[in-house]
């Protein structure tokens, strides 16, 4: 299965630093890509590790070289925001991208959907959105989830 960067980027983790119990390791200590889904997590406000189930593909109206790929999935895991038990993410790609279903679950970052001309609940803020689900990885972002004010509104991933 050829997985593209833009559909799915895979953070390997490795073992730089300890931390105390229930702290995450200083910024110092991790590497750019466990800093940049402590970014995602922070500039997103929807998280959790799902399974993706299904893909749909439909035109953009006005771009005839793009097209949405519609994903649904069921929430094993949430991380952060309101959790339903499924939900459906849209993202803009080219035409000719393939679209891909992870044969594992994932962890994902999401911004909420609104006036987006398909009707789902989030979109794809870009690459980078999808993590492999790896616990060290979960447990680092539901560290980071957890010290972020749930009134948030202002997301820099999110238009």
């Amino acid at each position: 299965m050829k997985i593209t960067p833009i559909l799915y980027t895979t953070l390997l983790l490795s073992q730089t630093s300890c931390s105390m119990a229930g702290q995450l390791p200083s910024t110092t200590a991790l590497t750019e890509q466990q800093q940049f889904l402590l970014k995602s997590v922070q500039q997103t406000p929807f998280s959790a590790v799902v399974n993706i189930t299904d893909v749909s593909i439909r035109p953009v109206d006005d771009d005839p070289d793009m097209v949405w790929h519609i994903f649904s999935a069921t929430v094993i895991s949430p991380v952060r925001g309101s959790s339903p038990n499924t939900l459906r993410f849209a993202m803009v790609v080219e035409k000719e991208e393939e679209a891909i279903i992870p044969d594992k679950p994932v962890l994902l970052t999401l911004c909420t959907a609104r006036n987006l001309a398909v009707d789902t609940d989030f979109y794809w803020p870009g690459t980078g959105a999808m993590f492999e689900a790896r616990p060290e990885l979960v447990e680092q972002a539901i560290k980071a989830a957890k010290g972020l004010a749930s009134e948030q509104t202002d997301f820099a991933q999110c238009d």
